[in-house]
């Protein structure tokens, strides 16, 4: 196999798409929404990417390969790129602390590396006692965070901003929506006093509930456990056949 050079954050040296899937003992989550996000982006990116069939031969030649009990599946794909990696990931188990990026961030709607700008913006958030950052569009509409989409708790209804905001059509966004009544409305952000409760939407953490954006605390209540318990049963692994 072709040895491809990668950067410090493990992605090709290079520009294209990826996916990144968690894994439950080498069985992917939402593989299917994963791949139909891929092919609809290389096709208006203009990348052309392998096979089905092969695609899915080196997803088990890998996962068979680096078997986790929980995993990170990544497929990155270019011009003249594939590569595949399935590496341990971490689950999260503590309610994730956010504050605001001070300046509009543009987002994009293709999942695209490189992806060194947001992992940036985690290690600014870091360096204040953050684990992530919530942004905003030039309209001071909220968008998403460095890495993942939100959904918040507004007068007794789960609401998540819409694609036209600026931000990335996550895999369990769309879960949340189609299967468990979130909402699609543009939140701005003169409305973030008025948020209950809110979620971290992303494709390893699932649902990861938020407990402070800045010094304002969050409640995570019945209302909050109900949203997970959805999300997370319509989130699950699957074989890759």
């Amino acid at each position: 196999m072709t040895t491809i050079d990668l950067d410090s954050y493990g992605f090709p040296k290079s520009s294209g798409i990826f996916e990144t899937i968690k894994t439950v003992d080498g069985a992917p989550i939402a593989l299917g929404r994963h791949m139909r996000r891929a092919v609809e982006s290389a096709l208006e990116l203009g990348i052309g990417i392998p096979s089905e069939e092969f695609i899915r031969s080196e997803m088990i030649r890998t996962l068979s390969e680096n078997p986790h009990a929980i995993g990170r599946l990544r497929i990155c794909l270019g011009q003249n790129l594939f590569h595949i990696t399935h590496d341990s990931y971490v689950e999260n188990t503590e309610p994730a602390r956010l504050n605001f990026y001070s300046q509009t961030v543009i987002g994009s709607i293709h999942k695209m590396f490189p992806y060194d700008d947001r992992f940036a913006l985690i290690e600014a958030a870091n360096d204040e006692g953050y684990n992530d950052c919530v942004l905003f569009n030039d309209k001071n509409e909220i968008t998403e965070t460095a890495t993942a989409n939100l959904a918040f708790l507004i007068a007794d209804q789960w609401v998540t901003p819409p694609i036209t905001a600026g931000i990335l059509p996550g895999v369990v966004r769309a879960i949340a929506i189609e299967e468990c009544g979130v909402k699609v409305r543009p939140i701005h952000i003169s409305e973030i006093p008025e948020v209950e409760s809110a979620f971290m939407l992303s494709s390893l953490r699932i649902a990861q509930p938020i407990s402070h954006i800045g010094d304002m605390k969050l409640k995570i209540g019945d209302a909050s456990r109900d949203l997970e318990e959805q999300i997370r049963s319509h989130s699950q692994p699957v074989s890759v056949g």
